[in-house]
């Protein structure tokens, strides 16, 4: 019965072995008449449409911060907005750097390390706004200093 067994097992492993042949030989065929095409579809860089770029991109204070640190002597500050309110305007070092919504988190990266004043203000309907700060802290380099609003 072990030998029958044996047989059997090695019967199977060769079938195996002969159709994985097969299947690899396959994959290395080209078919000489198909055209070659790419592996990533780029329509979206086909398109027709053409983008109207107006102003400055230097001049927006609410561009995209840098994917890296700028350098050594920057740090990044976490504004963590725990009330219903939505700030509008949040200010770092007198610029206006945008705003954070209802119970949010932003983080301001490649803010100059030093003395940093932050101020924050929200409106309201009615006419009025709710303001914090200035504040002004050490910004270490490297670090990030996170600034709650209650």
């Amino acid at each position: 019965m072990k030998n029958v067994a044996k047989q059997a097992a090695s019967a199977l492993s060769a079938l195996a072995l002969l159709s994985m042949g097969a299947w690899a030989a396959d994959l290395g065929k080209i078919d000489p008449a198909k055209p070659l095409q790419a592996a990533v579809d780029t329509k979206a860089s086909k398109g027709k449409g053409k983008v109207k770029i107006t102003g400055d991109d230097t001049k927006n204070s609410t561009a995209p911060a840098a994917k890296k640190r700028a350098g050594p002597f920057s740090c990044d500050v976490h504004i963590d907005n725990r009330t219903n309110w939505v700030v509008h305007r949040v200010v770092i070092d007198g610029r206006n750097w945008g705003s954070v919504g209802r119970y949010g988190d932003a983080i301001a990266r490649d803010v100059v390390s030093g003395a940093t004043t932050l101020y924050a203000e929200a409106d309201f309907t009615d006419g009025s706004s709710r303001s914090w700060g200035p504040r002004t802290f050490q910004c270490k380099s490297y670090a990030t200093h996170t600034w709650r609003l209650h």
